[in-house]
């Protein structure tokens, strides 16, 4: 083999090894935020109210679709969730139905991506605003 040929090798065997290295990003944007997330709210409302609640994210979602669910385990209440869009770190949702309980389908929110692999829900509904960290 000659040197040209040995060199071409080299090149090629690093630039592989470099791609191997490379994170992969999911090709479908939402995907990062599926799992099952849980944590407690606060609400704007009322200083001492915190409720716990599980949130999860199906893989696969598209724009408009049945994306998940939130349940809030303290009132025993569960939405279901429509993705409305990714924008970066953010999804935004929305609820579309209730799937259990009394408590009504108010309200859109964001879960936002952390740095430290949490999420950061803030739900807006006519009456209060509803946030806290949420982990796998």
């Amino acid at each position: 083999m000659n040197t040209k040929n040995i060199f071409v090798s080299i090149i090629v065997l690093i630039l592989l090894g470099l791609s191997a290295c490379v994170p992969s990003v999911p090709a479908n944007p939402a995907d990062r935020f599926a799992g099952t997330w849980s944590g407690t709210m606060s609400f704007s409302d009322d200083a001492n109210r915190n409720e716990d609640v599980i949130v999860t994210i199906l893989p696969g979602c598209a724009e408009g679709e049945v994306c998940g669910a939130s349940n809030n385990t303290t009132v025993s209440c569960a939405w279901e969730i429509i993705l409305e869009k990714v924008n970066g770190d953010v999804f935004e949702y929305t609820f579309s139905k209730t799937l259990s309980g009394e408590c009504p389908a108010l309200g859109d929110g964001t879960l936002t991506l952390q740095a430290d692999g949490t999420l950061m829900r803030e739900h807006k509904t006519p009456l209060f605003t509803a946030s806290g960290v949420l982990t796998r």
